[in-house]
């Protein structure tokens, strides 16, 4: 009876093993996946300009008058320097306050200039790697403080305040994400068409 059962048994097992085998041969071999893995996308160039960015700019500066330049404005021309704070809530736009102070040959006496621009920039560091560059322009209104304004009676000097209206552009290159160099150029609608000047600023910036 045992020896019935155990051939039963095996039996039942070869017969098992015989579907199953023939089971893998008609599905044939094993499919491998066509499909490729692909790589990670390379992350985007990393800029040194920031949106929420404080910056404070320390320069120096050279002005020319243009026009009638003689008696009014800055007179012929001015050596100084100046400081600059800027904030940028946007990446690419921002605001910004700016004073300096000169010392104007004409009169031999010290002026300031102060303005409040609107400023737009791009950081060339977004489309090309590693090269942080940041061309901007700006615009606003502001002030000449102590300027030339003619001649009195006696042939002597006046001076006086005057509103002015500025635009121009400039330049500025991150060496790291807090520091960098700069340079921009500036047209100053000085109170009337005849005692402009063209503001020529320098220096280091440093970003917070």
């Amino acid at each position: 009876m045992i020896r019935t059962v155990k051939s039963k048994t095996l039996i039942v097992s070869a017969v098992i093993a015989l579907f199953g085998q023939t089971a893998i041969s008609l599905a044939g071999p094993t499919e491998t996946s066509s499909k490729e893995v692909v790589p990670p996308a390379a992350p985007p160039p990393t800029s040194f300009f920031r949106a929420n960015e404080l910056d404070i700019g320390i320069f120096a500066s050279y002005d020319k008058g243009v026009g009638d330049v003689s008696n009014l404005g800055i007179g012929e021309h001015g050596w100084g320097g100046g400081l600059d704070v800027a904030y940028f809530p946007l990446l690419y736009a921002g605001f910004r306050f700016q004073g300096s102070a000169l010392n104007i040959s004409r009169a031999d006496q010290t002026a300031g200039i102060v303005t409040y621009d609107a400023v737009l920039r791009y950081p060339l560091d977004l489309v090309i790697p590693n090269f942080h560059l940041a061309p901007y322009g700006f615009a606003g209104i502001g002030g000449l403080l102590g300027g030339l304004d003619g001649t009195n009676r006696s042939g002597n000097l006046r001076t006086d305040s005057k509103v002015l209206g500025n635009f121009g552009g400039g330049l500025e290159y991150r060496f790291t994400p807090r520091v960098g160099l700069f340079t921009e150029a500036g047209y100053e609608l000085i109170d009337g068409s005849h005692n402009n000047a063209v503001q020529i600023n320098w220096g280091t910036r440093f970003a917070f």
